[in-house]
């Protein structure tokens, strides 16, 4: 147990009886015969066995370096019973003692959302829970090492901020007022008729993609909501009929989604965007409270966002319509929205189908994101018990502790009020105080660090290839550091790729694995760099700064 001091220290100082250790593989054979080895990163093995590790588990080690097996045991004596120095010594096998529940922790130092967890007969573990929180964990380690699609688009969108409203200033400003939180879900096309009519009882707000389904359908949301980055968003929005409005977005969401409709823009201090969004927040004095943080760390989407926004604004009660989170009558979206139909085959956890029980006690399919935002939003309402949260969807998953009602006659006991407005006087009044030659300034600045970035990521590079204990090599990490572009961009890609590379680059010696890993690291953070560079060179106003 000499790899494993944690585990030797319990096996010498702590009662135990060896226990006797499964020699049967039959029943993993047949887990492994049901998986789809060559999709997944790492697999979990609950219980040490007894028997040699099947070919099958063995050979997909050996395809990539990267992958990794990882034993789970909570009895101490069955440590004492291990006896495969093969396996005990082999790096892209690790051993956990489960003295604690151990997923948590697991999920932060695999994080991957393509695992298998095999849990054999009679043993009980919640292979779901790490599923689940290892997605979540992906999700966020995945952004930062995708970085530089969001920095391209925080550049862009950042250009347009002297030109928006700041939506974070609207704190109770509809205070007391009903919200209805629209997503693209299939029910919300029962629901237009009772939307249309709405219009001064409560305000709608819609969502990514539920602002196409009620434009088409012929419903004009008070407040567009959109913060995704991807191309997806960009083609449903262009199907909209959403010409003009307030529109609520991060820096983060997809700069062509601006062609799509008129605004006015209001930005909105969220903390999706990452490293880049903060530093430019910080630089340029956009202050206040960011939205959405207390919703958890499984609450993607822009429509958990809105919620946190709702009540913000002082909305009261907050209904849910269109937020099915599941296939309702077979459908993924409401009629309206065009979309690419699902992949059956999609190994990642997070696109996971499961089958639960609708707010009637139905069957009904749905995947896992959607179970874990429907959980979000449950414990969101149950930690704010001053706001009333009423589900109106009339179908899919609903949300614990949330009560399920009629749209139609919870809204017929509302009075009208101008909420158009009240919102045109808003907007007026809320204007950002962000100057185009601010932008640039920063721009200017930022580009220059970032050059002397890129030379130090050079040379830090060599240094640690070649001299690992040079004194040089501790200035050039100091000034890499402080540099201002680190902090606006690389930061966040250091230390998702310090937590990563420790599984790309599985070593006995703990002194070679940290030299091959700190190389990898900067050679990935100069490829970075390099686009970053990309990024800040095309972006509008990058290109009226002398030198850019």
């Amino acid at each position: 147990m000499q790899r494993y001091p944690d585990i030797g220290f319990f096996l010498s100082f702590f009662p135990h009886e060896p226990a006797t250790l499964p020699g049967d593989d039959a029943e993993l054979r047949r887990w492994i015969d049901g998986q789809k080895l060559g999709e997944l990163e790492v697999i979990y093995l609950v219980g040490l066995i007894g028997y040699a590790l099947p070919k099958e588990l063995a050979d997909w080690l050996g395809e990539k370096k990267e992958r990794a097996l990882v034993f789970i045991e909570e009895n101490l004596g069955a440590f004492a019973s291990f006896k495969d120095e093969g396996l005990l010594e082999n790096p892209q096998i690790h051993l956990v003692y489960a003295q604690e529940d151990p997923i948590e922790d697991l999920a932060q130092r695999f994080p991957v959302d393509k695992l298998g967890v095999y849990v054999p007969e009679g043993r009980v573990f919640d292979a779901l829970l790490l599923q689940r929180r290892s997605a979540a964990f992906s999700a966020l380690y995945s952004d930062v090492l995708y970085s530089h699609l969001l920095v391209k688009n925080a550049l862009v969108n950042g250009t347009r901020l002297p030109e928006c409203f700041e939506a974070n200033r609207w704190k109770n400003a509809f205070e007391g007022i009903p919200a209805i939180i629209c997503g693209a879900g299939p029910s919300l096309e029962k629901a237009i008729p009772v939307l249309k009519e709405a219009g001064e009882k409560a305000l709608i707000i819609g969502c990514g993609s539920a602002i196409t389904a009620l434009t088409r359908a012929g419903v004009q949301p008070h407040l567009a909501f959109a913060f995704d980055p991807n191309d997806e968003e960009v083609d449903r929005l262009k199907q909209s009929q959403f010409f003009a409005g307030p529109f609520l977005f991060g820096l983060r969401l997809h700069s062509d989604v601006f062609a799509t409709t008129a605004g006015p823009f209001g930005y909105l201090k969220s903390d999706t965007g990452g490293w880049v969004e903060g530093h430019l927040e910080k630089t340029l004095g956009l202050g206040g409270e960011a939205i959405g943080p207390d919703l958890g760390s499984e609450a993607f989407s822009a429509t958990t966002l809105a919620v946190s926004y709702a009540r913000f604004l002082g909305c009261n009660p907050i209904l849910f319509c269109g937020v099915d989170l599941a296939f309702s009558g077979g459908e993924r979206y409401a009629t309206g929205v065009e979309a690419e139909p699902l992949s059956l085959e999609d190994p990642r956890a997070l696109e996971k189908s499961l089958q639960r029980k609708d707010i009637h006690g139905k069957p009904v399919e749905t995947l896992l994101k959607w179970v874990m935002e429907s959980d979000a939003i449950g414990a969101y309402a149950k930690n704010h018990p001053e706001t009333q949260f009423l589900n109106a969807c009339g179908a899919g998953l609903g949300f614990k502790g949330v009560e399920n009602v009629s749209l139609q006659e919870t809204l017929s006991r509302k009075k009208g009020i101008d909420l158009s407005g009240k919102i045109h006087c808003l907007v007026e009044t809320s204007r950002l105080q962000v100057k185009d030659v601010e932008v640039q300034e920063l721009y200017g600045r930022l580009k220059s660090s970032l050059s002397r970035c890129k030379e130090l990521c050079v040379k830090i590079g060599k240094a640690w290839e070649t001299n690992p204990s040079s004194g040089r090599l501790v200035l050039f990490e100091g000034d890499f550091r402080e540099e201002e572009s680190y902090h606006c961009f690389l930061e966040g890609i250091d230390l998702a790729l310090e937590r990563i590379l420790t599984r790309y680059f599985p070593h006995l010696d703990p002194e070679v694995a940290k030299q091959e890993r700190q190389v990898a690291k900067y050679r990935e953070l100069f490829v970075q760099i390099e686009r970053i560079e990309t990024s800040l060179n095309r972006s509008r106003v990058c290109s009226e700064v002398s030198g850019c």
